[in-house]
């Protein structure tokens, strides 16, 4: 598989992935809109301590399996091994099941062992860890099944139940919650129903739309060989991994809420959420590009790897850059729109947290491209150093500093494991994005913010949005009077435009056929 039909695959399904991110995105801000204009900040912050207590869990119960069974599955079918397949997903589900049954009966009593005497001492949050414990098998399979899809490339189940079913339905419950007055009880009984509602969903999905043909459906012995030892043997790194990329934010709030009160937590909790948007584009394309490099590393196909890594990185920071300016010079204003003014005092740790988070972008697709290769073990490694620059930062700084000192240990931590798996890439794969084309728009945007910044100081710049379109309209052209983007960039654009327009047209066609 070439470059260009790398490229194309990889950002025809990763613009489904993009939209549906996106609108899940935007229905998690008004659903946090909606329970903040009910619950007090510190009824707020109590779910959110209570969210992440679930979220941790959730992810250990995991075990892993939510990356290592697109990449098994992917990797198998670029070596036409499809009998594999059949024994990962059998085997994922079985240990995804016992796990999450498992976590309901030691979460509740292992949190209460570690926070009960401490910012805990009243049980508020446990109360509501007791009822949101049930939504964790649910998740769980939820994420396993989804993963299923991701590696036969059905990429799409993924928006239908994640960024749509999940956050519409968690903003059915919640309304609901709200308007009856309901307390946090029921909003987190809201939360419950929402969960189990998706899941059975995607139950009946599954049944009418199963991942696997049926000639290979047809073998259904439970078995647990030689497969799926090298799943768990490539897994369980990942688990350790995602529980410490995941405790890197988690840990703030956990923090926070033993040093500060519940009313800064719920406060960092409320504006976190707005520099998600930064990962927005490498999320949804990485979505797309573990399956597909990993393929060409099964079909033992990997002199295409070093441009695809290059072509998408530059992309990506290309297009994640201009939110970033926005959030970055003008936080003030993204907040007090959002939440109000009594959340305004997060805009300097949202600030920060961009400024960590931008470097997802930035150095673009390492983690990706050492997941599809195989080497989970180093990413674990790094994730450990990470996590550790994490902690040690929060307890220097977040007693005296607040969220502001839990901003930086985030940001930091995050930087920090940008770098070590770009080296990474770099000496072991001989991969990384920093051609001279990426080192000039990296001068390019750096002139670009600091003249915002300086404009702002000066108060030239009042957050009105023709500015925001005026520089919008700036940075793309001068983008392309540098010509950071070389003549075969544009001539995949040019491919993908056409292969757009063509998808656009099939789906268009029965429609004015209906009409006629």
């Amino acid at each position: 598989m070439s470059v260009n039909d790398s490229v194309n695959r990889i950002v025809a399904g990763s613009g489904v992935i993009l939209a549906g991110t996106f609108i899940g995105m935007l229905l998690d801000i008004i659903t946090k809109k909606v329970l903040t204009s009910h619950l007090a900040p510190a009824d707020f912050g109590t779910y959110a301590l209570a969210l992440t207590v679930i979220s941790v869990t959730g992810a250990i119960a995991t075990l892993g399996l939510n990356e290592g069974v697109p990449r098994y599955i992917a990797f198998f079918r670029g070596r036409h091994e499809e009998q594999k397949v059949h024994e990962l997903i059998i085997s994922a589900m079985i240990m995804g099941l016992i796990a999450g049954l498992l976590s309901i009966l030691v979460s509740p009593s292992l949190f209460h062992t570690l926070a009960g005497n401490g910012f805990d001492a009243q049980g508020k949050v446990l109360s509501v860890v007791k009822t949101l414990i049930f939504a964790v098998p649910f998740t769980i399979l939820l994420n396993l099944t989804v993963a299923i899809y991701r590696g036969f490339d059905r990429t799409n189940v993924n928006m239908y139940f994640y960024n749509i079913i999940r956050p519409v339905s968690l903003l059915g419950f919640a309304t609901v919650a709200v308007f009856i007055n309901a307390s946090l009880k029921g909003v987190v009984f809201a939360d419950l129903l929402s969960m189990i509602f998706t899941f059975g969903i995607m139950s009946v999905y599954f049944i009418k739309k199963p991942p696997i043909k049926q000639t290979v459906k047809q073998e259904r012995k439970i078995q647990f060989g030689d497969t799926t030892r090298q799943l768990i043997r490539y897994s369980f790194p990942l688990l350790i991994t995602a529980t410490l990329l995941n405790i890197m934010s988690w840990i703030d709030t956990i923090m926070l809420g033993y040093f500060k009160s519940a009313e800064i937590v719920g406060i960092y909790n409320a504006v976190y959420p707005l520099v998600g948007f930064l990962s927005l584009v490498i999320s949804s394309i990485g979505f797309v590009y573990v399956p597909v490099t990993s393929k060409l590393w099964g079909q033992n196909e990997t002199a295409p790897l070093g441009s695809i890594y290059e072509v998408m990185t530059k992309w990506c920071f290309l297009l994640t850059f201009p939110l970033f300016a926005l959030i970055f010079v003008y936080p003030e204003y993204f907040i007090t729109k959002l939440y109000g003014a009594q959340y305004v005092s997060g805009s300097t740790a949202l600030r920060i947290l961009a400024l960590g988070f931008i470097t997802n972008s930035y150095f673009g697709f390492n983690y990706h491209t050492l997941l599809a290769s195989g080497d989970s073990d180093f990413l674990m490694k790094c994730s450990v150093a990470s996590a550790g620059i994490n902690v040690a930062i929060n307890f220097m700084l977040i007693p005296e500093y607040g969220m502001v000192g839990a901003a930086i240990g985030t940001a930091v931590s995050f930087s920090s494991i940008e770098v070590l798996m770009t080296l990474r890439a770099w000496r072991k794969q001989n991969m990384h994005p920093f051609t001279s084309m990426y080192r000039k728009l990296t001068f390019i945007v750096i002139l670009m913010v600091g003249s915002m910044l300086a404009a702002k100081n000066a108060h030239l710049l009042t957050g009105a949005l023709w500015e925001y379109t005026a520089f919008i309209i700036g940075y793309f052209l001068i983008v392309h009077r540098a010509k950071i983007l070389d003549n075969a960039e544009m001539k995949m654009i040019g491919e993908i435009r056409k292969n757009f327009r063509y998808r656009l047209r099939l789906r268009i066609q029965p429609l004015k056929t209906l009409a006629s």
